[in-house]
């Protein structure tokens, strides 16, 4: 068993592991991402390859974020305050390779409009032509993530640019079990948007937009 995996257990637990433990980097994982794998007998932590470079202090209470997962415990440790102020750093450790023209400009016109342009640019790329998940934001790689359905309107791509921006400067935070992604200051922020109904507006887009990928697909 690998000993920074048997001294989260330890120290999460008070009492040894009774099972078989590995650890893992993958580049598979993107960023700082990481899983765990198991059955009733063994354990598989993989982590990216990123985490090689992170202090053990902050790779246990990784560990232990994910050993409360598979136990649905709550507990909380030295270990796991510091890889949750560790996570909300990443955005500022990731490396930026992605972006794109209309994002770019998105994100400027976002950033000087509410920001005063004092946010700095992440990783933009566009998705799939997806119709329910319009935009997402990666902490662990610092990206922004637009669908591709978005690129005929300015104004929508716009608001889902502002949207993630929030994620971004808000990022999250946590009660007890829970993880605060749209916080209350979040939702004021969503607000100011400089459109009121842009809402609905969004809502008759991609109702028009789903027409004609069933008439013309």
């Amino acid at each position: 068993m690998h000993h920074l995996i048997k001294k989260a257990f330890t120290e999460l637990y008070s009492k040894e592991p009774d099972f078989d433990a590995r650890l893992k980097y993958s580049r598979a994982f993107k960023g700082y991402n990481a899983n765990v794998k198991y059955t009733k007998f063994s354990m598989e932590f993989r982590l990216s390859h990123s985490w090689k470079e992170v202090s053990d202090e902050i790779k246990i209470g990784l560990l232990q974020h994910l050993l409360n997962k598979v136990y649905k415990t709550d507990i909380e440790t030295i270990n796991t305050e510091l890889y949750e102020i560790f996570l909300k750093k990443i955005p500022g450790l990731a490396k930026k390779t992605k972006s794109h023209p209309l994002l770019e400009d998105s994100f400027s016109r976002m950033n000087d409009e509410y920001f005063d342009g004092m946010m700095s640019a992440p990783n933009l790329e566009f998705g799939d032509k997806a119709f329910r998940t319009l935009g997402t934001y990666d902490y662990t790689t610092d990206t922004i993530r637009i669908s591709t359905v978005l690129r005929k309107n300015m104004t929508l791509l716009d608001y889902v640019m502002y949207h993630e921006m929030l994620h971004k400067k808000f990022q999250y935070r946590k009660t007890g079990k829970r993880t605060i992604h749209h916080s209350r200051e979040f939702r004021q922020w969503e607000s100011r948007f400089r459109e009121p109904d842009v809402e609905n507006k969004l809502k008759w887009f991609l109702r028009k937009e789903k027409l004609k990928s069933f008439w013309f697909t």
